[in-house]
């Protein structure tokens, strides 16, 4: 997401709550502030009707992280 940010690309990274933590260390280690939007754990053994829930609550914030990047 570095190189894509730099080249003026907005992004979002999107990833399970179950990863908060990590996902701020390692943002944290690189030294870098990536738009991150988390969505309900766990995601496997989701029914296509519990993903397109997930996948309806994200998109908004998803959005946002992008048009403000």
């Amino acid at each position: 997401m570095n190189e894509l940010d730099r080249l003026g690309m907005p992004g979002c990274a999107v990833a399970t709550v179950e990863f908060r933590d990590a996902a701020t260390a390692q943002a944290d280690a690189m030294g870098v502030r990536p738009a991150v939007v988390f969505v309900d754990h766990p995601i496997q053994n989701r029914t296509p009707d519990e993903l397109a829930d997930i996948a309806d609550r994200a998109i908004r914030p998803i959005l946002a992280a992008i048009s403000s990047s």
